[in-house]
């Protein structure tokens, strides 16, 4: 009983968090400065009130749509909140400080890119390449009990492995069917997963990400005229995977070892 009163403020502050990620998946694709003053409805620009503006309990108290034009509002924007505060909850109950803070971070930036890239399907350079810094800052102080030498070098194999795996499988398919396979973004976001992760989590995030995602496309495939043209965006995936496997890939990765064994 005594973990609910702060698990509480953690989810809370999670969605107040995912509120503003609804800013950033909103504004960077479009060039606007994050803190381009306050927010206003994309129909009739009407400037939404702070009360109107409360995560998940505003959407739910307008019914989904906006209070001067009725306009609905998509419902991604409450699942971006509850999801950052869900991810920030099971974060600090797996990790407690100051891990859960630098993960926080990383699951930060992981919504933020799969939002941008169910929207618009790209992944800012803007969010990934800090990110990639910020793992390995994070590697190097807070999340590893290693040598500065030694916690370097888990995050420049992760950042390698990360991304280079997807560079590979992109240039592959590029070689084989002509056509661009793999995104820009989505190698420096397996990067920036990498930076944290370490090369281990960031192939099983690979691994769980493709798994999803190839069955997801086979559904599309199947529903769609477009057949074999169907793509999906593949940091929708990625993103969700690793921020699983940020917080159950170690025990994932042991339990397969010990059925091998």
């Amino acid at each position: 009983m005594h973990n609910v009163l702060p698990g509480i403020f953690v989810f809370v502050f999670g969605a107040v968090l995912g509120s503003f990620l609804n800013v950033v998946r909103y504004r960077f694709p479009r060039h606007m400065g994050v803190a381009a003053g306050r927010s206003k409805c994309p129909r009739c620009k009407a400037t939404i009130a702070w009360y109107d503006n409360v995560p998940m309990l505003s959407y739910a108290l307008l019914r989904g749509r906006c209070r001067s034009c009725r306009w609905r509002i998509p419902p991604t924007y409450v699942v971006v909140e509850a999801v950052t505060g869900l991810s920030f909850l099971l974060v600090w109950l797996a990790f407690g400080w100051p891990q859960a803070a630098a993960y926080w971070v990383l699951a930060s930036l992981l919504i933020a890119c799969a939002g941008i890239d169910f929207d618009k399907g790209i992944i800012p350079d803007k969010l990934t390449i800090p990110g990639i810094i910020l793992g390995v800052v994070f590697s190097m102080t807070v999340l590893r009990g290693d040598t500065v030498t030694a916690s370097l070098l888990h995050s420049a194999l992760g950042i390698l492995v990360g991304g280079g795996s997807l560079l590979a499988v992109g240039l592959s398919y590029k070689l084989v069917r002509k056509v661009e396979g793999m995104g820009g973004g989505d190698i420096k976001l397996m990067a920036m997963v990498g930076a944290f992760l370490g090369f281990k989590l960031a192939l099983l995030t690979i691994f769980v990400g493709s798994v999803v995602g190839g069955i997801v496309g086979l559904v599309v495939m199947h529903r769609t005229s477009q057949g074999m043209r169907a793509s999906v965006p593949f940091g929708v995936f990625l993103s969700p995977a690793a921020i699983a496997c940020m917080i159950w890939g170690n025990d994932l990765i042991a339990a397969y070892l010990s059925l091998l064994r």
